[in-house]
């Protein structure tokens, strides 16, 4: 059945056999995701970690001329604003009570709705949604349908619950999946008629799709300025785009993920819905990967010999700057997105440094191919895959003495409290492009031994204990 076809997405778990729990060897990991069928773990102690409702907080809320209802209690709405550093997070909730609950929050969504359209003048509200209406089973889209008369904005209902997937990656899939039926979808009658005229715009002009689910303005702006410096036309969606913008996505030469694991869903549906060819390229993260995709990209334009130029000058640049680096003798531990780790691991490598352990948010049937790319690793290499749970890592990094926790999320603090290591945070850092290396290992050599001023996180009994104590195989 078409993407277009489907109410409502498939969680990643049954989608793409997602594993979310896992902590033991790299060798390990391989085997148990090599077969056609991917075991499940689970864990019997976890601690509070994001879901796919502020995984789609994260996209919908950085839309420009657009805005979002959040239905629900008022902390479903709050918990979100950390996401939204960059920009106002033109942002309203339902505030529903334990009344609501039982007996539903119509006329809060409509008062909200009326609301955010006379004061923002959004093109598009979004409505999210959260575990109360799962419970209290509002019927949404007939609100929607009876206010479409009396409201300018369009609205678009966004099903997310909290419940129903251990795996937050999948807010992004109902985002995409939302923008494709009701965006996207919408504004390609127009673009086809144009066609169908004669207006349709000449091959090389037509822009390259950047799809960017997480990246931070940093990272973001080491890619954008490749694509202007090369003379390379592209539309950076969703995250940062206006409503207009992302309705024209299906008008595109191609699409390109920067991290495939996330725009993995919309850069299919682009292709099977309106035919915009999707790129499987390396997210460009380490010298390769960064060299391969302007590489690849630039071809399309027929611009392969100013690529070539621009990626050998980068390259001598870089080897000047930071030729006389040595990260020898270091342990890394490196959290990050399972289709970022190649390349990380390739500049650390390249640097004289050692990875002892790893950390992704989860690995599925799609995914599990960046594992072979890891193959200069010791198979004895502790991994945890994990949505959170810094207790389990903390442990491992006990163990494997790391000297560095480089990590690409929010959460870096408790690494601070295991002896001898020192933190270091991604989140404002580039990691893309040739920028994304000098900044990187820049912030590595600025780190500095830290401690939080509070009492002993972590117990020494816990971090003797077996890292995987609370992972267990499931039992059907």
């Amino acid at each position: 059945m078409s993407l277009m076809e489907e109410r409502k997405v498939l969680t990643r778990e049954r989608r793409l056999q997602t594993l979310s729990h896992y902590n033991g060897a790299l060798e390990g990991l391989r085997d148990e995701t090599s077969g056609a069928q991917i075991l499940q773990r689970v864990r019997t102690l976890t601690q509070v970690s994001p879901d796919e409702i502020l995984y789609a907080l994260r996209i919908l809320s950085t839309i420009k001329d657009a805005a979002v209802v959040v239905h629900g209690a008022v902390g479903c709405a709050t918990s979100g604003l950390g996401y939204h550093e960059e920009q106002p997070f033109r942002w309203y909730s339902t505030n529903l009570d334990e009344r609501d609950t039982i007996l539903g929050g119509d006329e809060k969504l409509r008062s909200a709705c009326l609301r955010a359209s006379r004061e923002t003048r959004a093109k598009v509200i979004f409505i999210v949604g959260t575990p109360v209406i799962a419970i209290n089973n509002d019927d949404v889209q007939s609100l929607i349908l009876e206010m479409s008369e009396e409201i300018d904005s369009e609205l678009i209902f966004v099903y997310t619950d909290g419940f129903k997937t251990k795996t937050p990656l999948t807010g992004y899939d109902i985002v995409s999946h939302v923008l494709l039926k009701y965006v996207i979808g919408r504004a390609r009658v127009k673009v086809d008629g144009d066609k169908a005229s004669g207006a349709g715009a000449s091959a090389n002009l037509m822009p390259v799709n950047l799809l960017s689910f997480s990246e931070n303005p940093e990272s973001l702006s080491a890619i954008i300025s490749i694509f202007r410096e090369l003379g390379i036309p592209f539309r950076l969606l969703p995250r940062y785009a206006s409503v207009e913008t992302i309705r024209q996505a299906g008008n595109a030469l191609a699409s390109v993920a920067l991290n495939p694991e996330e725009g993995q869903y919309l850069s299919e549906g682009l292709e099977e819905c309106f035919q915009v060819p999707g790129l499987c390229l390396n997210a460009p993260v380490g010298l390769k990967s960064v060299r391969s995709f302007i590489l690849h990209i630039a071809e399309l334009y027929g611009r392969s010999s100013a690529a070539e130029e621009y990626v050998e000058k980068q390259e001598s640049m870089l080897e000047r700057e930071l030729g006389g680096v040595s990260l020898a003798g270091k342990r890394f531990f490196l959290d990050a997105p399972l289709s970022l780790l190649p390349g990380l691991l390739e500049t650390i490598q390249h640097f004289g440094g050692e990875v002892v352990g790893l950390s992704v948010l989860s690995v599925d049937m799609e995914s599990r191919s960046y594992l072979e790319k890891l193959s200069s690793l010791n198979p004895g290499t502790s991994v945890v895959v994990a949505n959170g749970q810094p207790f389990e890592k903390a442990n491992v990094i006990a163990k494997r003495k790391a000297d560095y926790y480089l990590s690409y999320g929010e959460e870096v603090a408790f690494a601070g409290e295991v002896p001898g290591c020192i933190p270091v945070s991604m989140a404002h850092t580039a990691i893309l492009g040739y920028e994304g290396i000098r900044q990187l290992i820049d912030r590595i050599r600025d780190a500095v031994p830290w401690s939080l001023e509070s009492p002993e996180l972590y117990k020494k009994s816990w971090l003797r204990k077996s890292a995987n104590w609370y992972v267990k195989q499931k039992v059907k």
